[in-house]
């Protein structure tokens, strides 16, 4: 079937009107008429009446699953040029990335091949699969859309950014009760929701609301804040990151964690998706704990 002439039928179908259609086609009525009868005769049936203008129920089909079939070409057609490109995009958010990066490093080893590597929260993260504009994400929330496949990979423990000289900076594991008259800053609902309320679980666990000293979008601009004393900071665990001076990071005494998943587009597949799961579920993940403990109770995210 000729794409072109696909495309000019469903714009004929929306507008109902030749002059329309070939206006915005920018093509002469008559051009247009050509294109809609060779359509026909390619598939051997009538698509539509002409006068009053009505689809026949075989150009009704047409309509509905021929905007389907483009949008599979169009797919396919990015599909192509993403096998063609030398770098697989993966998208991390911020403050998983230091976490993260040992997976990456090992996919990157194993594929032989680069791996790009963009910061994005969840949601940006399926908004780019849906795109095109990614070819993997590793999701440190729940994704509900039918169009991604998700493939749990990890936990990430939930831990508390303190100032060094906090009464409870010298524990190996802080009762997060103990700090229920500490200012806390916190991520603002509208940024992350299924993340807030994530970490709303965990407080309501430990029997109180935090009292909010400053609402934080980015993980690099609270952990400054913790370090001038502004407030102490509920955060996924970034054992790795660089220490922040005047900050420490402590794991919880109630056990608490975040699923981190592997997702992509299942129509049409990334590139050597096959390889880069088995190559990511081959490397056990083993945050820093100072002890061993039990395993961490999930948090569901988005409640």
């Amino acid at each position: 079937m000729d794409l072109r002439r696909l495309r000019l039928f469903l714009l004929l179908a929306e507008e109902r009107n030749f002059h329309r259609a070939a206006e915005k086609a920018y093509l002469s009525q008559p051009a247009l008429s050509q294109q809609i009868k060779a359509l026909e005769k390619a598939l051997g049936i009538r698509l539509l009446e002409r006068r009053p203008f009505r689809l026949t129920p075989a150009g009704e089909v047409l309509k509905q699953e021929g905007k389907r079939l483009l949008e599979e070409a169009e797919a396919l057609k990015e599909q192509v040029r993403r096998a063609g490109r030398q770098e697989l995009r993966f998208g991390v958010p911020e403050n998983l990335l230091p976490d993260l990066m040992p997976l990456l490093d090992h996919l990157r080893r194993g594929l032989g091949q680069p791996v790009e590597i963009l910061e994005m929260h969840t949601p940006e993260q399926v908004k780019a699969l849906r795109e095109g504009k990614l070819d993997y994400g590793l999701a440190g929330l729940r994704v509900e859309d039918p169009a991604i496949g998700q493939e749990p990979l990890l936990q990430v423990p939930i831990v508390v950014a303190l100032p060094e000289g906090h009464p409870l900076a010298h524990r190996e594991r802080v009762p997060l009760k103990a700090l229920k008259e500490a200012p806390f800053l916190l991520l603002p609902k509208e940024t992350l929701p299924p993340l807030y309320e994530a970490f709303m679980e965990v407080f309501r666990r430990a029997g109180f609301t935090p009292r909010v000293a400053r609402e934080v979008a980015r993980f690099s601009q609270a952990v400054s804040l913790v370090a001038a004393g502004v407030g102490v900071y509920l955060t996924l665990a970034p054992y790795r990151v660089f220490p922040h001076p005047g900050v420490v990071l402590k794991p919880l005494e109630e056990e608490a964690a975040l699923q981190v998943s592997l997702i992509y587009r299942l129509t049409p597949p990334p590139p050597r998706l096959s390889e880069v799961r088995e190559l990511l579920k081959a490397l056990v993940f083993r945050p820093l704990d100072p002890g061993p403990r039990p395993r961490p109770r999930p948090v569901p995210p988005g409640r």
